[in-house]
């Protein structure tokens, strides 16, 4: 019995030692979530695909928000 708690101990710690050291990307859908009324303000009407969103908000930088210059910045690393 206490050799199962000790392995489920370990399993639990070794998971959050992972959680904590592993850094996440910021990817599409973090940019999507963060610029997403900047996207409905400024580039309604750009085309889907090829980047063109992402061109409209770079055209757009000094009218982003804080958030959605972060993420951009955050993708443009990756």
């Amino acid at each position: 019995m206490r050799i199962c708690i000790a392995a489920v101990a370990l399993s639990l710690l070794s998971l959050s030692v992972f959680a904590q050291t592993s850094e996440p990307k910021a990817g599409k859908g973090q940019l999507k979530g963060a610029c997403s009324a900047e996207v409905q303000k400024f580039c309604a009407d750009a085309p889907k695909g090829k980047g063109q969103v992402r061109a409209c908000l770079e055209g757009h930088q000094a009218d982003l928000s804080d958030a959605c210059k972060a993420a951009m910045a955050a993708r443009a690393k990756n």
